[in-house]
């Protein structure tokens, strides 16, 4: 259980090493803004996008072990391929594979969690993603000590951060090879009903509209997480006259309250039900935000960005668990038909940046209530909620017989 966990937090290690090293990685292989966005995002995330449903479609019917313990192994090769890129080419190759190999290591890792404690989703969600969060603070840290300590490769430290992910990543996989998955409880295994072929398989679930729209709400997830921080800065900056420190400082108020939002969310679930906590969690954080907004001053907005941090926090854990309650047993599934949205969550930038052009900061960050007020509708939607209790009262009865 822990060791699966862990893998959340390797992933945002390895994945944030992109994002918070783009100005040395762009300055180091003397490329345009273009070509580093095509190579740190772009094409990693195309390729994804294309190889990543037939890996989820795959491991519902094969055992996730393998798909983990490779997938964890390569994405360690792909950070030395990374770390010895020679240019913007050779970079964009490397951090393909490990995009590809994070839906196999990591993607399946959080999958066999959730399969195998059906009626623990949303803590297991809120686990994960607490996990991930110290992996989102591990990246920049880890660059920071890469540069003071002249860890470097080819004089860059960027190489040399690489290098370092790649060594927890092999220390990753080896404590998967050395630990138990667990089984997926009443995945129904031992079923000699015939399997429906792959393309069938997805094809049901993408013609299921109730999973489709949770779905949907769990992609919105993105306006309040890494779109709502930069925003955020920026109303700091441009509204407020926050400088540098400003900035930083409403960065962290927010990661301090989704710290506390998920931990409280982890103790809630064991008294309170799903669907409650994430009808209280979208509206308090529509209201929070709103407040947040109207604050007058660099001080106000960072205390009340805590507020936001944690009421926005359990919404994506929560949304999750209620699509993955309508697909019992079928993690991987679930996994496969998400990528119908990636779509959206490459577009979301773009409109944001466009309204924050037309309109101004404050209206774009007003556009992300979007996310709790579709989320708060799902769930009180009494169709949505049959289907999630019916999966629920179904993973119930498989784990009793």
């Amino acid at each position: 259980m822990l060791v699966l966990l862990a893998v959340a937090a390797l992933d945002e290690l390895a994945s944030g090493v992109a994002s918070t090293a783009a100005p040395a990685i762009e300055a180091s292989l003397m490329s345009s803004h273009r070509e580093l966005a095509l190579c740190l995002f772009v094409v990693p995330g195309l390729a994804s996008l294309v190889l990543e449903p037939v890996v989820f479609l795959l491991a519902d019917r094969y055992p996730r072990a393998w798909f983990v313990r490779a997938g964890l192994t390569v994405m360690a090769l792909a950070a030395v391929g990374a770390a010895l890129a020679p240019g913007p080419i050779g970079l964009a190759i490397a951090l393909s594979v490990s995009w590809v190999a994070t839906g196999a290591g990591v993607a399946l890792a959080q999958a066999t969690l959730l399969d195998a404690q059906p009626t623990q989703r949303a803590r297991t969600m809120a686990r994960w993603t607490l996990a991930s969060l110290a992996g989102d603070l591990a990246a920049p840290a880890v660059l920071i000590g890469c540069t003071h300590a002249d860890v470097a490769i080819r004089g860059d430290a960027w190489r040399g951060t690489y290098a370092v992910v790649a060594g927890a990543l092999v220390l990753g996989a080896i404590a998967t090879m050395l630990v138990r998955f667990p089984r997926a409880t009443g995945s129904g295994e031992d079923d000699d009903t015939p399997t429906p072929g792959l393309w069938a398989t997805l094809r049901g679930a993408l013609g299921d509209r109730h999973l489709m729209a949770w779905l949907l709400g769990v992609a919105l997830c993105d306006l309040l997480d890494e779109l709502l921080v930069v925003l955020a800065t920026l109303h700091v900056r441009d509204n407020l006259g926050g400088g540098a420190a400003a900035q930083s400082a409403t960065v962290a108020a927010f990661m301090i309250g989704g710290a506390v939002g998920l931990v409280a969310l982890d103790r809630l679930l064991a008294r309170r039900d799903e669907r409650t906590l994430l009808v209280a969690c979208a509206a308090a954080c529509a209201v929070t935000l709103v407040v947040w907004l109207a604050m007058p001053t660099v001080a106000t907005c960072v205390i009340a960005a805590i507020a936001v941090g944690a009421t926005s926090a359990p919404l994506y854990p929560l949304a999750a668990a209620r699509a993955y309650a309508l697909r019992p047993g079928q993690a991987g599934l679930v996994l496969a038909a998400s990528h119908l949205f990636t779509p959206l969550g490459l577009a979301l930038p773009f409109v944001l940046g466009w309204v924050a052009d037309r309109a101004g900061v404050a209206v774009a960050i007003a556009t992300l209530l979007v996310e709790p007020i579709a989320l708060l509708l799902l769930a009180r939607r009494r169709d949505t909620i049959a289907r999630c209790d019916a999966g629920g009262a179904q993973r119930s009865e498989n784990t009793s017989a």
